[in-house]
């Protein structure tokens, strides 16, 4: 968080001010030196920011004069007010730093600092201290300044580029391309110091384009800087009219406020000038069969291979392509020649897949290595023959185990005791039963191959590092898939030296990291069951530190963390399938801290279910229970008990930015605008170009408007970049959509997160679920979410990319919000299209949220009630909150409600258990509206106005 406001532009003068300085009543001996201004005369050596760099806008120049030349000045503080700006010269801190030039031995030296936040006149008050001891305090009354005034040489030019081919926005306020080309201006000279905030165009007549958050809607700019060219880019628009001749003003507003401007001729423009097109793929659909033989031990790549055989579909005369896909998140792909490798046009490669001619020569027989139990999975198979013909077939899925890609241990099993080699024997045999007692190992236990480590809940392993061992990325370390550890605890004794640059931290158990050589083989199929894991101490627990992982699984892709006692740092994971079930989380060691308990990344067909987290006295600070980032196919979170984590009012560690219980984070927008053809049937979909990363199976198509406004599809097959096979077809009428990765049908339900009531003592509180877009068909049901700070948070959030943070929103569609009770939380539960007049896109015509809210109990306990009004707490009191302001658009926010109550103590209410910012709420459009839910059954009634009735017309 910045702390002092950014750097502005400043009018100068060369009259100089000469200001005496007053020395302090303890320094009367030493002589006092004084200021002189002499303005923005051409120079550059500081920033808006603490880092002593250039920002390309001229310095404030002063002098300091009557110096003793024996004595060389250690410190220079300035401060000025109204509003309030500090500078310093010589410490590592957040105020902006001043440069100070001074010779060898002169009695002056020239100070330089960026000019504040105000280009008004002002005092500033100046400490100057030598290395002496010698301290002087003195107020400057300085000059008019230009928070705006470049550097010479660095003045913003444009250029007319004209129409050329290029399409990134459209003639209305919304983001995204329309097919007709763009009028584009280059630009140069742009600062590189400083983040640009907007951008205008202004025209003849009053016409105006719009950059950045654009709260006035005006028709959309666009800016894109060169990768190549430092302060450089084009800059895009869309008139509706020829403008040629006109003189066009380019305004360019940065992060601080200051502003660059140019003017440029423009020159002949055809409003109506398409982008070229060529016509959609051609696909042929055949009603094959497929036979599912699954892992017979036929294919290429070993026992792992799953084996489809399909019949009755037309036989390529020459197959050039072949694409496989599951629908959840894996493609394979086959291509004719030598490599026999596919990749698309972003370079990603894709899994092998096999395609033979059955034995008869009446069908093709696929073969590729699963990701997971394919049963009842959606299909679809994609081939091309030389000639560009494609045909699709679909087809449902079986089941098959992702294990079998993997080597199983080996037939061989030995009998472990205290003070054997437990590395040898564990390299020798597949299943290594340990005896009951105490293992001492001395160095990390490396899995090289397939093991079964089986403790019955009676051996425990102790790690005292060796003096001689190099530091450690894990104490127990799996290279190898099909691996299980079973019913052993894990402990440590004295120092252990761990190497903090292995990838996502060191861990008690590990996979192979970029520290170790590479292993081939996938790791697949990892369980770690009835273990009793425990990170190390903290070396001093005065002084907070983080606590060591307990499992980082990288390079791993599924398997199970089941029934294991944990009281140490985060559970690491990536991709699935994997299995968290019934663990029981009690805390880290006293004096470390821990960001949560389990982060997982890109996942698909993970259970969350039935664990507990609780800590157990004497512990540390655990801040969330799970994360998810990326994206998340099918995942559940069920049945998990959730006490003590996060802010709490006893709280001793510093507070940290992990305020959310449970988080997803997905933002990225790989598309928006509108669609440039769509197939007879809906289901080819071709965007213009895209404007963010790669698009894969999977991933899902926001209908932002027409009538399905506010569903999604998801795409089967990526057909080339632009171009997309969808699973279920988009109707007709539907101009704008978004592309995204996400998560898609993930469901929370039936958890019990009970968060401390009330504030730490510096205000902050912890959130209970926080589930920002992109989401997709994800459920909240059944839940139990007490204290803190919000409930729950759903939201189109501001996307991440492309263009710039907030360019769009990452939308939030088909949620369902059912059966829930919020309790006493002092926020309430917020459901919305995130907005900020500073930061995010304004927009209108989309709709980016839509969701359904039932049976959902708010309570108010009456203990809650009191602590608020003894408490003094000022934030308004509030059950659901549905959309945000500044919104210029409640149809953004779709919502179906019914059910939904209100139970609290009999007594006047001080607060509105239903507020409504922004949302179109069964059918209404409603802005700024507050209502009170019915009473639940034996609840008091409120004699407030009620909510609004559910409306079986209402858009779901």
């Amino acid at each position: 968080m910045r702390l002092f406001a950014v750097a502005v532009t400043v009018a100068c003068s060369l009259i100089p001010a000469v200001v005496e300085a007053q020395s302090s009543p303890r320094q009367r001996s030493a002589r006092a030196p004084s200021i002189r201004w002499i303005g923005q005369d051409g120079h550059d050596y500081v920033a808006p920011n603490n880092r002593r760099e250039p920002s390309g806008v001229q310095d404030v120049h002063l002098v300091l004069e009557g110096l003793d030349p024996a004595r060389e000045v250690t410190h220079v503080d300035v401060k000025a007010e109204s509003p309030w700006n500090e500078w310093e010269y010589d410490r590592p801190n957040f105020s902006w730093k001043l440069e100070l030039k001074r010779a060898r031995g002169a009695r002056s030296a020239d100070l330089f600092l960026e000019p504040g936040d105000t280009e008004a006149a002002r005092t500033y008050h100046f400490l100057v201290e030598d290395d002496a001891g010698n301290k002087w305090e003195f107020d400057v009354r300085g000059r008019k300044v230009d928070r705006g005034l470049r550097m010479p040489g660095l003045a913003m030019q444009a250029k007319w580029l004209g129409q050329d081919r290029h399409d990134r926005v459209a003639s209305g306020p919304s983001v995204g391309p329309d097919g007709i080309q763009d009028a584009r201006i280059r630009l140069s000279g742009i600062s590189a110091k400083i983040a640009v905030k907007s951008i205008r165009i202004e025209g003849q007549g009053g016409t105006k384009w719009q950059s950045g958050t654009n709260p006035d809607l005006l028709p959309n700019a666009e800016f894109w800087a060169d990768p190549k060219t430092t302060g450089a880019g084009d800059l895009h628009f869309q008139p509706t009219r020829d403008v040629k001749g006109q003189k066009l003003k380019v305004v360019v507003r940065y992060d601080n406020d200051t502003e660059d401007s140019a003017t440029v001729l423009a020159g002949r423009l055809d409003p109506k000038l398409r982008m070229p097109e060529t016509p959609l793929p051609r696909l042929t659909t055949a009603a094959a069969k497929a036979e599912w033989l699954g892992q017979d031990g036929q294919g290429p790549g070993g026992p792992g291979d799953v084996h489809v055989r399909l019949s009755g579909m037309p036989r390529p005369s020459s197959l050039a392509e072949a694409v496989l896909t599951d629908g959840v998140t894996s493609t394979w792909a086959f291509r004719q020649g030598p490599a026999g490798r596919v990749q698309d046009a972003d370079g990603n490669v894709f899994a092998p897949l096999v395609v033979r001619p059955a034995a008869d020569d009446s069908a093709l027989d696929l073969f590729f290595a699963p990701d997971r139990d394919e049963a009842k999975a959606g299909f679809t198979f994609r081939f091309a023959d030389t000639a560009g013909r494609m045909t699709v077939a679909r087809f449902e899925g079986g089941a098959c185990d992702p294990g079998r890609r993997a080597p199983r241990p080996a037939g061989t099993r030995a009998t472990a005791q205290p003070g054997d080699d437990l590395n040898r024997l564990a390299d020798q045999n597949g299943t290594l039963i340990l005896s009951p007692g105490t293992y001492r190992l001395a160095s990390p236990l490396v899995l090289e191959n397939p093991v079964t480590i089986d403790g019955g809940g009676k051996a425990t392993l102790v790690f005292a590092q060796g003096a001689g061992e190099p530091p450690w990325t894990a104490a127990i370390k799996i290279h190898a898939g099909n691996t299980t550890l079973n019913g052993f605890a894990v402990r440590f004794v004295g120092k252990v030296r761990w190497d903090g640059a292995v990838s996502y931290g060191p861990a008690v158990i590990g996979t192979t990291d970029n520290k170790d050589r590479p292993r081939g083989g996938p790791r697949v199929n990892i369980s770690l069951t009835r273990l009793d894991l425990e990170s190390p101490a903290a070396e001093d627990p005065s002084k907070w530190a983080e606590a060591i992982r307990l499992v980082r699984l990288t390079n791993a892709a599924g398997g199970m963390i089941a029934g294991n006692v944990l009281r140490g740092g985060t559970i690491e994971f990536f991709d699935g399938p994997w299995q968290i079930l019934n663990n029981d989380f009690r805390g880290t060691p006293a004096g470390t801290i821990s960001h949560g308990i389990f982060s997982a990344h890109g996942t698909h067909d993970l259970v969350v279910k039935g664990n507990r987290a609780k800590p157990v006295e004497p512990a540390g600070k655990t801040w969330r229970f799970l994360v998810l980032t990326h994206r998340g196919v099918r995942d559940i979170v069920e049945e998990n008990t959730i006490e003590g984590l996060g802010a709490r009012p006893d709280d001793a560690a510093p507070w940290v930015n992990d305020p959310e219980i449970v988080l997803t984070e997905a933002y990225h927008v790989a598309y928006e605008g509108r669609i440039q053809a769509l197939s007879a049937d809906g289901l080819v979909l071709r965007t213009h170009r895209r404007q963010g990363n790669p698009v894969g199976s999977g991933d899902a198509v926001s209908l932002l408007d027409g009538p399905s406004a506010g569903e999604f599809r998801r795409i089967a097959q990526v057909i080339d970049a632009e171009t997309y096979l969808l699973e279920a077809p988009i109707p007709k009428g539907t101009d704008a959509v978004s592309v995204a990765r996400g998560f898609v049908d993930t469901s929370f339900l039936k958890n019990r997160i009970a968060m401390s009531p009330g504030r730490r003592a510096d205000g902050f509180t912890s959130d209970g679920l926080i589930l920002p877009g992109n989401h997709f068909g994800t459920r909240v049901e059944g839940n139990h979410i007490s204290g803190g700070g919000l409930a729950m948070k759903l939201a189109a959030y501001p996307s991440e990319t492309p263009v710039a943070w907030g360019w769009s929103h990452a939308p939030f569609l088909g949620g369902v919000v059912d059966g829930n009770i919020l309790e006493d939380a002092i926020a309430g539960a917020r459901l919305t299209v995130d907005h900020s007049a500073r930061y995010v896109k304004s927009n209108r015509g989309r709709v980016y949220m839509s969701i359904r809210l039932d049976n959902n109990v708010v309570r108010w306990t009456d203990a809650f009630l009191k602590w608020r009004s003894s408490s003094g707490e000022k934030t308004p009191l509030a059950g659901l909150v549905l959309g945000e302001l500044p919104s210029h658009d409640p149809a953004e926010l779709a919502v179906r409600a019914s059910c939904n109550r209100l139970e609290a103590p009999p007594g006047p209410e001080a607060g509105a258990s239903l507020v409504v910012d922004a949302a179109e709420y069964n059918g209404q459009k409603l802005h700024r509206r507050r209502y009170s839910l019915p009473a639940a059954p034996g609840a008091a009634r409120s004699s407030a106005t009620t909510a609004p009735r559910a409306d079986s017309s209402a858009r779901r």
